[in-house]
């Protein structure tokens, strides 16, 4: 029996955008708008199209002023092809300018994932509990954050798979500047989360085709004052590994800037402290 799964449907270029810096969209938005004009400046010097049209400038600068729909009419379309290229210009840069201000909406009310999970989540065998580790790596303090496990267990093919919510007990561990781990049980009732793992990894190991169900699913919502925040993290069987607990970062003066803000980007080795564990 051949399986196939829904198609997974979702606005890509959107988590594109706002994992970008904001001055890079602007930048590319305007370099877009700049090809656009240019682009016609260079049809309409091509074809003749413009009367009291001197010098190239002249057909740059016409672009642009129908771009904007100013209209002076110190320069105007000569002939039909100058009128069509005008029609058309004029309906793209109309469609751009929607085009960009929703762009610039994306990226000014839902911010880039400024909330970054561990890659791996720890298993503390002598306390049976699990551990993850997240940094809010903004400048401003994440508002009411409410964070949410769930279990999907290890199933494939036909047969549906049972998914856990884990009850919000967690315990909250400080471990440095905007940096806690959250453990959590491992056990509940009939499902062992690290039994489910272990049953994926064999799977997979011997499976060539459809991989197991299992995940676990943590989300994380908030917001930093007027904007809304929300990132969803997978882990797999194989980001689970066996410690006991992640190590604090010392901070020191290697990892702040002048105004005191820590540089987690620009400090050396920072993503690697981050990911280590204490055996």
């Amino acid at each position: 029996m051949n399986l196939k799964y829904p198609k997974k449907s979702g606005l890509r270029w959107s988590s594109k955008i706002r994992n970008k810096h904001f001055g890079l969209v602007f930048m590319e938005l305007f370099l877009y708008y700049l090809a656009v004009n240019l682009v016609f400046s260079a049809a309409y010097f091509a074809f003749g199209a413009l009367k009291n049209a001197a010098s190239f400038i002249d057909y740059v600068y016409f672009s642009f002023v129908t771009s904007l729909s100013i209209g002076y009419g110190d320069v105007v379309p000569l002939n039909t092809a100058g009128k069509l290229l005008v029609i058309i210009q004029s309906s793209i840069t109309a469609v751009y300018f929607a085009l960009m201000v929703s762009v610039l909406s994306v990226k000014m009310f839902y911010p880039r994932d400024l909330v970054k999970f561990s890659k791996k989540i720890i298993y503390n065998p002598s306390t049976d509990m699990l551990i993850i580790r997240v940094i809010n790596t903004s400048r401003e303090a994440l508002v009411n954050p409410d964070i949410r496990i769930s279990i999907t267990e290890h199933n494939t093919g036909c047969n549906s798979a049972g998914m856990f919510d884990i009850p919000i007990d967690y315990r909250l561990t400080y471990l440095g500047k905007y940096d806690f781990s959250y453990t959590f049980k491992n056990s509940h009732k009939n499902l062992n989360v690290m039994n489910e793992a272990e049953l994926a990894k064999k799977y997979n190991k011997h499976s060539n085709t459809v991989k197991s169900r299992f995940r676990i699913n943590i989300s994380l919502t908030g917001s930093y004052g007027f904007s809304q925040t929300a990132i969803y993290k997978k882990y797999y069987a194989d980001d689970l590994h066996v410690g006991k607990a992640f190590k604090p970062i010392t901070y020191n003066k290697e990892f702040c800037g002048i105004k005191g803000n820590v540089r987690y980007n620009k400090s050396k080795d920072f993503w690697t402290d981050f990911e280590e564990t204490e055996d």
